[in-house]
């Protein structure tokens, strides 16, 4: 053992009170965080909730929701209303009960909406447009309407596009998706590959994106709302063409 000089007994007990304090520090460093350890749990454990929530994009920082048109807390009918309108009214809200359906699997399973943009909603043929709010037509209406939705499960963008590696590419080079169609209110949808370039149909390659439906509807954005709610917005309806047939032979508006 180190002998210290009588003149220096201060520093020697400042050394040996410091000793005392780092090995204290050294036992107890797991017992109970700091102020400090605990503000920085604090903050990753908020992370990871909203890391879990549907508007969290792993690609953005902590700070950004996913998509800032869809309110965690909105409900799909004033997000529909504000920015779908056309769709909503003319369409969506013909459905009986849909919002009271849609509210109670946004607490259970979620829900999954293929809205058609604006756009393609407001460049219906005036004959379709009439022949949608005919009250004749209703029941063929509801029809088409309930292809746009599936009221049991959340079907997310990444989980259309997740791609299934256990099967051969395609000639052009491009994985097999895992599925193959969705099912809807009124019935099955096809999910396949996007296909580009070409001329007049011949000639085009897949380029890696998805379509819904025989018309081959391209998914343009997808939003979440609610808590387990999403919004697919496409560049067309995904319905079957068959629908339109309907309309033309069973309920001619004005006779």
């Amino acid at each position: 053992m180190t002998v210290l000089p009588r003149t220096n007994s201060l520093l020697a007990t400042a050394a040996l009170a410091f000793y005392a304090a780092v090995q204290t520090a050294s036992v107890n460093a797991f017992v109970a965080p700091s102020s400090s350890t605990a503000a920085v749990a604090k903050a990753t454990m908020l992370i990871a909730r909203r890391r879990n929530s549907p508007l969290w994009d792993s690609n953005t920082s902590s700070s950004q929701p996913k998509n800032k048109e869809g309110e965690g807390d909105a409900t799909i009918q004033s997000y529909l209303q504000e920015n779908y309108p056309l769709f909503e009214s003319l369409l969506l809200a013909k459905i009986p009960n849909i919002y009271a359906t849609l509210q109670a699997s946004d607490s259970t399973n979620g829900y999954t909406i293929f809205c058609p943009s604006n756009s393609v909603m407001e460049n219906i043929d005036p004959k379709r447009k009439i022949q949608i709010v005919d009250p004749r037509n209703v029941e063929v209406t509801e029809k088409l309407a309930s292809y746009h939705v599936i009221p049991n499960g959340k079907v997310t963008a990444e989980r259309l596009k997740r791609e299934d590696w256990t099967v051969p590419r395609s000639a052009d080079g491009v994985a097999a998706l895992s599925i193959g169609g969705v099912l809807t209110l009124a019935g099955e949808l096809r999910v396949g590959r996007s296909k580009s370039g070409g001329f007049l149909g011949f000639g085009a390659k897949e380029d890696g994106g998805v379509v819904i439906g025989n018309n081959e509807c391209r998914v343009v954005k997808s939003t979440s709302v609610g808590k387990k709610g999403v919004v697919h917005e496409v560049d067309g309806f995904v319905a079957p063409d068959l629908i339109w047939r309907y309309f033309d032979q069973l309920r001619i508006p004005g006779f």
